[in-house]
């Protein structure tokens, strides 16, 4: 699954102030639930923060990669938050997170996520990346930002686009 077959516009936040990790997979918790991805936010945060528990999700440069399951969504869902201000995220680099890509993922296929994880956290690792979704000035800019990047980076691993 490509990542922006996963990725609404109105997904997309872009400027949010926040003041620390619990903060964030509140805020992403109530964005899904609110778009019908859960029963409740506060099953999604008890996923996010379970799985926070385990290993962090923060993957170094500034971005996390928060994820969890839901019985309510249908298909693989993603979340962009960019913050106004980055937080601790405890990464592995030490490094405060300012990029957030969350992942809602259905409990009927859990295997999927691993497939957009891995597409997700390898364009985080193009040094052009991350910088790029900073710099997008709204969420219409950073989807294509999005979209652009991954295009390229099909041509770039696989000899064109799959």
């Amino acid at each position: 699954m490509k990542i922006r077959e996963c990725l609404d516009v109105n997904h997309i936040y872009v400027g949010v102030q926040l003041p620390g990790k619990d903060d964030v997979l509140s805020f992403l918790a109530d964005k899904a639930a609110a778009s019908g991805l859960a029963v409740d936010a506060a099953t999604l945060l008890a996923g996010f923060r379970e799985r926070e528990d385990s290993f962090t999700t923060g993957i170094g440069l500034g971005i996390a990669l928060p994820h969890t399951t839901s019985p309510q969504c249908i298909k693989t869902t993603l979340f962009i938050l960019r913050l106004s201000c980055p937080v601790d995220f405890e990464s592995i680099d030490d490094q405060p997170v300012d990029v957030v890509l969350a992942l809602i993922i259905p409990t009927t296929n859990p295997s999927e996520h691993l497939q957009i994880l891995a597409r997700t956290a390898r364009l985080c690792k193009q040094q052009a990346f991350p910088e790029a979704l900073r710099q997008s000035p709204d969420a219409g800019t950073l989807w294509e930002t999005i979209r652009r990047f991954e295009k390229d980076a099909e041509i770039a691993w696989y000899g064109g686009e799959v």
